[in-house]
C-alpha cells in the first residue's frame, strides 16, 4: 500500500494553520499585557524606594552634619586646645586642670540618641577624656571601651597613626562600660600633626539601621551606606557577603543585577552634601508577585485555549482528510514521471498501478526469494540484540524469512574458531568465511533448520537452539542441551582444523529472552580461561563475581577541577583515594580494571587544555596510548594514567604561576609609566591587561597588597612632594604634572595623604626645621 504519511501531515498542517494564528495572536496580546504591568509595577517600586532613601539620606546628613558641628565646638575650645602641648599631666596644677577640663565637656549623648558617647584623646600625655571619665589611654582601652578583634596597639594608631578630618569607621562591635554596642566612630584630629589630639564620637549603628530597615522587605533584600571611597559605613541584610557589592551599579538610578542566583531590583541615591551613597537591594521576584501571579493566571488560560485549539484543530483535519486518505492508503507510490494533479486523473492512475502490479508480480516474487538469506541475518541480528518486543513481531518476521523457530526453551551458543586472532588482514578474512561456510553446510545438512546459524563477523558463529523440558527422554532441556553442544563440536572440531572454542548461556523459556542468552555467551567467551581440555563452557558453570567499581561522575568532575586548578596535592589525595576505594574489598578482576583505566583515560584527556595542543598532551597521550595496549597490565595502566594526570596538574600549577608573575609586572610597569596622566583609570589599566575591570581590581590588590586608587595616589604624591622640595613650580603646574585635572583636586587629595596644605609642605621642607620636618 502507498505510505500516505506526507500527504496527511499536509492536510493536517493546512487545517491547523487558521487555529495557530489565532492562538499566536493571544499569546501576543496577553505577554503584551503582561509587559506593561511588570513595567508600571516596577517603576511604582523603584519610584517608592527612591523616596525613601532621599528621605533617608537627607535625615542622615543631617545627623552627620550634629556630629561634625559637635566636633568642630569641641576642637575650637581654648582648654581642650591648650592641653595638647601637656606632657606631664600630673605634674605641677596638671590635675585640677584635667578635673575642670573633664567638667567642662557636656554630655551630648543626653539631647542625641545617636551619640553612645564620645571622648577626647591626646597624643603627648596618653589622656582620655570624656563626660564624667579621665583615664590614661590603655586603661581607657582595657577598662572602658574595647573594639572587638583590636589591640591597645592598633586602637591607639587608628588614632594617632594618620590625620583625621571627617573620618568615618565602618561599623564594629564594641564593648563599652560593660555593654555591647555596634558603632560607627567618627574621628576629628586637632592641633599640630605630631602632638595634637583626636575627637572620637561613636555613634549608634542600631539607630542608622533602623532607618535602613524601612528599605529592605526581608527575604534576600539588604541596604546599605557607603561613604565617597566606596567603604561601607553601615549595612543591613548582608550576611557578611560584603564581596558581592562589586557587582553593584556605580550610576545613581536603579538597575537590575542578579546576585546569589536571583535578580534584584537596585536602587541608589548620592548625598550632594557628602557625596555617600545610599543603596537598596530587593529580590525582583519579591518586588513583582503581583506581576508574576497575574503571569501565571494569563499562561495558565493561555495554556488551556492552546490545548483545548490544538485538540480540536486535529479533530476537525482528522475528519476532513480521512476519506482522502482512505483512499491513497489503498494505492502504491506512482513513479516519478506521474503528474497526477487532482481526482481528475484517478482512475487512469488506479488502472495503471493495477496493471503494473500484476506485470510485475512475478519479477516481485523471484527477487523476494534471492533475498530470503538477507532477511534471514537480519532477522537473526535482531532477534540476539533483542530488537523484537513481542512474541507476534516475532512471528511475522519468521514468516517473512521462512524459518521456523519452536520450542518451549531456548540457548544460545558462540563457537570461536581458533587460530585467527586479530588483527584481521583480508587474506585471513577469507579464509575464515570458507570455514565458516563448512560449518554453516555441515549444520544444515546434519540438524536442518533444528539449529539456526548465524555469522558473527571475523571468527565467530552464533547457534540457536530450541527444544522443551521434555527433550532426551524427560531428561530436562539443560541435560539434552549439553549431550548436543557436545555432538556439535564432535561434528565440526573435523572440519576446523585449528580447533573451535564453543561458549553456552543459559536457558529461556521466552524466545524474545534470547538476546539474555547470548549476552551471557558473550560473556563466557570473552571472560572464561580457554585450553585444549576446557573447549566447551557453560555461563551455569562460571563463578559469579563483582564487575563494578568505584568513580562516580562527582569524583570525575572534582578531579578535573583540581587539575586544572594546578592543586597537586589534592589531585594526588583523590587519585589515592580513588585506588584505596576500589581495592577495599580485593583486587577487581582484569577486565573491570581495565574499564577502570579507560575511563580515567577519558577524564586526562578532558583536562587537557584545548587552546594550546602542544601543552601536556605528549604525556597524556602516551599515558593513553598505553592504557589501550592489550599486551600491557591494568595496573600498569592505571600507573601510566595517574602519574600522566599528576604531570598534567604539575604543568598548570607552573602555567598559573608564571601567567600571574608576568601580569603583576605589567600592571606595575604600566602604572609607573602612566600615573602622571590625567586619564589613568582602572578601565584603562584592564584595557591593558585584556581583562575585566572587576578582576584587574581584584588581582592588583592580591598581588601587590594596594587598592589601585591608593597605589596610584601614593605614586603621585611622592612625585608631588619631590618637585615641591627641589623646584620653584607652581602648585597648579604641579598638579597638573603628577596626573589632576584642577588645583582644588590636587589640594584636597595632598592634604589627604599629608595632613598639611602643599603650600605648607613646601615652606616646611625648605625653611623649616628638623623637628618641623618631622611633623
Amino acid at each position: 500500500m502507498r505510505n500516505v504519511s506526507g500527504d496527511h501531515a499536509a492536510l493536517l498542517f493546512r487545517f491547523f494553520i487558521p487555529y495557530a494564528l489565532i492562538l499566536l495572536g493571544s499569546l501576543w496580546a496577553l505577554w503584551f499585557a503582561y509587559g506593561k504591568t511588570s513595567a508600571v509595577v516596577e517603576n511604582e517600586s523603584v519610584k517608592s524606594t527612591l523616596a525613601a532613601l532621599n528621605q533617608i539620606q537627607e535625615a542622615f546628613d543631617g545627623r552627620l552634619a550634629e556630629i561634625e558641628t559637635i566636633a568642630r565646638q569641641l576642637s575650637s575650645e581654648s582648654k581642650i586646645q591648650s592641653f595638647q602641648f601637656v606632657n606631664e599631666p600630673f605634674g605641677g596644677t596638671r590635675p585640677y586642670q584635667l578635673w575642670d577640663l573633664e567638667k567642662s565637656l557636656f554630655n551630648y549623648r543626653l539631647v542625641n540618641h545617636f551619640i553612645v558617647d564620645y571622648y577626647v584623646a591626646y597624643k603627648n600625655s596618653g589622656m582620655i577624656l570624656s563626660p564624667r571619665k579621665v583615664y590614661a589611654d590603655k586603661q581607657y582601652y582595657n577598662l572602658q571601651l574595647h573594639y572587638e578583634g583590636m589591640k591597645y596597639e592598633d586602637w591607639r594608631h587608628q588614632l594617632f597613626g594618620e590625620y583625621h578630618y571627617k573620618t568615618y569607621l565602618p561599623e564594629r562591635s564594641i564593648m563599652y562600660e560593660r555593654k555591647t554596642y555596634s558603632v560607627v566612630t567618627y574621628m576629628q584630629s586637632f592641633g599640630l600633626k605630631g602632638g595634637g589630639g583626636v575627637i572620637a564620637v561613636m555613634l549608634d549603628n542600631k539607630q542608622i539601621q533602623n532607618m535602613l530597615r524601612k528599605l529592605t522587605p526581608g527575604q534576600g533584600g539588604f541596604a546599605y551606606i557607603a561613604d565617597p571611597n566606596g567603604n561601607i559605613i553601615s549595612s543591613i541584610g548582608l550576611d557578611q557577603r560584603p564581596e558581592i557589592l562589586k557587582a553593584l551599579p556605580l550610576d545613581e538610578g536603579d538597575a537590575h543585577i542578579r546576585l546569589t542566583g536571583q535578580e534584584m531590583l537596585v536602587t541608589r541615591a548620592v548625598s550632594p552634601l557628602s557625596g555617600w551613597s545610599f543603596v537598596s537591594a530587593q529580590p525582583k521576584q519579591l518586588v513583582l508577585e503581583k506581576v508574576y501571579e497575574i503571569k501565571r493566571v494569563t499562561m495558565a488560560v493561555f495554556l488551556s485555549a492552546l490545548l483545548l485549539g490544538l485538540a480540536l484543530a486535529v479533530y476537525f483535519a482528522d475528519r476532513s482528510s480521512r476519506p482522502i486518505l482512505r483512499i491513497l492508503r489503498l494505492l502504491p507510490k506512482p513513479p516519478s514521471d506521474s503528474k497526477r494533479s487532482s481526482s481528475k486523473h484517478s482512475v487512469e492512475f488506479i488502472g495503471y498501478t493495477v496493471s503494473a502490479l500484476i506485470e510485475n508480480h512475478d519479477s516481485l516474487k523471484k527477487r523476494l526469494a534471492e533475498q530470503i538469506p538477507l532477511l534471514r541475518s537480519v532477522f537473526m541480528d535482531r532477534l540476539l540484540k533483542g530488537g523484537y518486543p513481542s512474541h507476534r513481531e516475532i512471528d511475522a518476521a519468521m514468516e517473512h524469512s521462512q524459518l521456523n523457530l519452536r520450542g518451549s526453551q531456548y540457548a544460545v551458543a558462540m563457537i570461536r574458531i581458533r587460530g585467527y586472532e586479530g588483527p584481521f588482514v583480508k587474506d585471513m578474512l577469507k579464509e575464515l568465511d570458507i570455514i565458516k561456510i563448512k560449518l554453516q553446510d555441515c549444520l544444515h545438512a546434519l540438524y536442518g533448520e533444528t539449529i539456526l546459524s548465524h555469522d558473527l563477523g571475523e571468527n565467530r558463529l552464533a547457534l540457536v537452539f530450541a527444544g522443551s523440558a521434555g527433550d532426551a527422554a524427560s531428561s530436562g532441556f539443560e541435560p539434552s542441551l549439553r549431550s548436543w553442544i557436545q555432538e556439535v563440536y564432535e561434528r565440526l572440531i573435523e572440519i576446523a582444523d585449528t580447533g573451535l572454542c564453543i561458549a553456552v548461556g543459559g536457558s529461556r523459556s521466552q524466545v524474545t529472552e534470547l538476546y539474555r542468552s547470548f549476552g551471557e555467551a558473550q560473556f563466557v567467551l570473552h571472560h572464561a580461561e580457554w585450553n585444549r581440555h576446557r573447549p566447551i563452557q557453560f555461563y551455569a558453570d562460571m563463578e559469579p563475581a563483582t564487575f563494578t567499581y568505584y568513580y562516580p561522575a562527582d569524583e570525575e568532575l572534582r578531579l578535573i577541577q583540581l587539575v586544572k586548578s594546578g592543586n597537586l596535592n589534592e589531585t594526588r589525595q583523590l587519585l589515592e583515594q580513588i585506588k584505596e576505594k576500589n581495592g577495599r574489598e580485593g583486587p577487581l578482576p582484569l577486565a573491570v580494571e581495565r574499564l577502570l583505566a579507560h575511563e580515567l583515560c577519558g577524564t586526562l584527556m578532558k583536562c587537557c587544555p584545548h587552546q594550546r595542543p602542544d601543552h601536556g598532551r605528549s604525556e597524556a597521550m602516551g599515558a593513553v596510548h598505553q592504557a589501550l595496549d592489550p599486551h600491557s597490565s591494568p595496573s600498569q595502566a592505571m600507573n601510566a594514567v595517574c602519574r600522566a594526570i599528576i604531570q598534567l596538574c604539575m604543568d598548570y600549577e607552573e602555567s598559573k604561576k608564571s601567567r600571574n608573575d608576568r601580569l603583576t609586572k605589567l600592571l606595575l610597569d604600566y602604572i609607573e609609566e602612566h600615573f602622571r596622566e590625567l586619564d589613568l583609570s582602572l578601565s584603562v589599566l584592564a584595557r591593558e591587561a585584556q581583562t575585566s575591570e572587576a578582576y584587574a581590581s581584584y588581582f592588583f590588590k592580591e598581588q601587590t597588597g594596594w587598592n589601585f586608587s591608593d597605589y596610584v595616589e601614593h605614586l603621585r604624591m611622592n612625585e608631588a612632594k619631590q618637585q615641591l622640595s627641589h623646584t620653584d613650580r607652581p602648585v597648579s603646574d604641579i598638579a597638573a604634572a603628577v596626573g589632576y585635572l584642577s588645583l582644588n583636586t590636587f589640594s584636597r587629595a595632598f592634604k589627604r595623604a599629608n595632613g598639611i596644605s602643599a603650600t605648607e609642605y613646601r615652606r616646611i621642607s625648605r625653611g623649616g626645621s628638623a623637628a618641623d620636618l618631622k611633623k
